[in-house]
């Protein structure tokens, strides 16, 4: 079935499902819904006709992953990890060997002894994490039999799960919790602090790099990149390009104020099964910073009743982990604070 879903725009099949699952609640319910909507042959109406048990990848019908494959590959389209080429990719819980120290070549003269280099390598895992992005989506849109409507979700819930995985990846202050979350890949770098000099600063951060400038990109702020458009780096703007021949990647979930040069090559990601869950019985905080790293609610965010609100909650999720396999794969400058068009 992959790569024949539905005429609609990639990943809907997956938003569909959680609309029909949504309204109908039940697998029978959910099944009619998506018959009467898209059509008895619609992929949605096909996988949920087949589903046994709980809305997740192993109760939906056959055909759920290559929906949810589809849906998650628009995600990595929108998210830094998605278009840093060159990640190393990685299967989860299968043991990987990161180079500590590698081997160095030597020239010798005829008939002189070989010199031996040794390869030092460290043994590690990815483990399997959940990412989650919650999106709450009033009954009316749901019910909605508008095409906008359904783009909006869409639209929504990509937005959702590409910024949940690229705010983890990213943050410095993301130190990880154990079993729960990744350390970003900049939790353990000492910054480089910014001066008033863009050409300055982005030369000395490009020489002092450790890592594969061959397979390195830029990462920052839309704004960033704004701020260092100029006469001596014409190729980059608010949609990212390109800085002194490096790719440049811009997100909205970049840190503030930041440059980030790392080596996608030294990076480790694995990523595994996807699941759509929805309710409308919960509370929760219409707060996106509420949860904390130590599982604790944020103070001063009003609880809000789904039921109440007549509102439905769709949530996405995706088993994925990273780690910088590494040493010097990333470098971060900080307090960047550059006039728009520097020179």
């Amino acid at each position: 079935m992959s790569g024949a879903l539905s005429a609609a725009p990639r990943g809907m099949s997956f938003v569909r499902l959680a609309i029909a699952k949504s309204i109908g609640e039940s697998p029978s319910g959910a099944a009619m819904v998506a018959a009467n909507r898209w059509g008895e042959t619609s992929a949605p109406a096909r996988i949920l006709r087949a589903a046994v048990g709980a809305a997740t990848s192993a109760g939906l019908g056959e055909g759920f992953e290559d929906a949810a494959t589809e849906f998650f590959d628009q995600v990595a389209q929108m998210s830094i990890v998605g278009r840093m080429a060159g990640l190393r990719q990685v299967p989860l819980l299968t043991p990987i060997l990161s180079i500590v120290s590698g081997a160095t070549g030597f020239w010798v003269g005829e008939g002189q002894a070989k010199p031996l280099s040794k390869m030092i390598f460290a043994r590690d895992s990815l483990h399997p994490l959940k990412c989650i992005a919650l999106t709450v989506v009033t009954e009316e849109l749901l019910k909605s039999a508008d095409p906008a409507a359904e783009l909006a979700i869409r639209r929504d819930m990509l937005r959702a799960a590409a910024a949940a995985i690229d705010t983890s990846f990213v943050d410095p202050g993301n130190a990880g919790v154990d079993g729960v979350e990744p350390a970003s890949i900049t939790n353990s770098v000492v910054a480089q602090t910014a001066g008033s000099d863009a050409t300055a600063d982005l030369k000395s951060m490009i020489a002092n790099f450790s890592g594969d400038l061959e397979t390195a990109y830029f990462v920052m702020r839309p704004d960033v990149a704004v701020s260092l458009a100029g006469a001596d780096r014409p190729n980059i703007g608010a949609r990212g390009g390109e800085i002194y021949g490096i790719p440049a990647i811009t997100s909205r979930s970049a840190p503030e104020d930041t440059i980030i040069l790392a080596d996608a090559g030294g990076i480790a990601v694995g990523e595994g099964s996807a699941a759509i869950r929805m309710s409308r019985q919960p509370a929760i905080e219409m707060l996106d910073s509420a949860l904390q790293q130590d599982g604790t609610t944020g103070a001063g965010a009003a609880v809000v009743s789904l039921w109440q609100a007549n509102a439905m909650g769709i949530l996405a999720e995706r088993t994925m982990n990273w780690s910088v396999e590494r040493s010097g794969s990333v470098s971060v400058l900080d307090g960047v604070d550059y006039a728009p068009f520097a020179t």
